[in-house]
């Protein structure tokens, strides 16, 4: 599973699962752009990166819902390391307070929700598949992160499950539009250990708020996930052990949706 000679962008990078992706990639040889709005963060992670691993890291400061910001990221790799050839869509966005049944949801929720974890990946995909097909070596890789959100009923929950769900039909285009140069998958994950399940649990600390996500905490049969176990399989679908796996959406859950 070694990624010598690759260069991936990973959006929403400076932290939690992202910053985990990042970490493993270059690990495995890959030079790796951390793209993210936290500054601090990101250029600490590069840095890190960069020190301790076997792989090269760069911070591009990066919102993915401005176009004009995510063409800029795919040009800042193309220039820190000559190519792009593995897109991870990360950054994502979940808010119990912005969201809710669909019945009640408002223009300004969906805006946001949708111009993050829809509108971004497709931007990024938009800019850098020209950029893996510019390498013509016919081995370009999109990773987009979606949720079990994506596979199950997330009450309250309406916008984001959307576009999570938008997310993966979006990533099985991909995978038979551009065939057989690039791959593309999905990953689910379920329940992990990241800044994100920090803030859905104090929402929900509100009582007027479910208490769905302590609820598949404790339903989930392998538990919490470490944001390490969600990068190792990011990892695998972009090397070439995965080289006959596209279009797929791979839970990433510890057993939640085998119930």
């Amino acid at each position: 599973m070694y990624l010598n000679d690759r260069t991936a962008i990973v959006t929403g990078g400076a932290s939690g699962i992202g910053a985990a992706t990042c970490e493993t990639l270059a690990k495995r040889g890959a030079d790796v752009v951390v793209a993210d709005l936290a500054v601090e963060d990101g250029e600490a992670l590069a840095a890190v990166i960069t020190a301790e691993e076997d792989g090269d890291a760069s911070f591009v400061e990066t919102d993915v819902s401005d176009e004009d910001a995510v063409a800029a990221m795919v040009g800042h790799a193309e220039e820190a390391f000559g190519s792009v050839d593995i897109l991870v869509n990360n950054a994502a966005v979940a808010s119990q307070e912005a969201d809710g049944p669909i019945a009640e949801f408002e223009d300004e929720a969906y805006e946001f929700l949708t111009g993050v974890n829809l509108k971004g990946p497709m931007y990024a995909c938009k800019h850098a598949i020209p950029a893996m097909l510019d390498t013509g070596d016919g081995t370009g890789v999109v990773v987009n992160n979606a949720s079990i959100a994506a596979l199950i009923a997330e009450p309250g929950m309406d916008i984001y499950t959307a576009t999570k769900g938008a997310l993966v039909s979006l990533t099985r285009s991909i995978a038979v539009e551009y065939a057989p140069e690039i791959r593309a998958n999905t990953i689910c994950p379920g329940i992990v250990e990241t800044p994100m399940l920090e803030q859905a649990l104090a929402e929900e600390s509100d009582e007027d708020l479910p208490t769905t996500t302590e609820e598949m905490i404790e339903e989930t049969p392998l538990g919490i996930a470490d944001p390490a176990d969600v990068g190792r399989a990011i990892a695998f679908l972009a090397s070439e052990d995965a080289a006959f796996v596209t279009g797929a959406t791979i839970p990433v859950d510890g057993g939640y949706t085998a119930r």
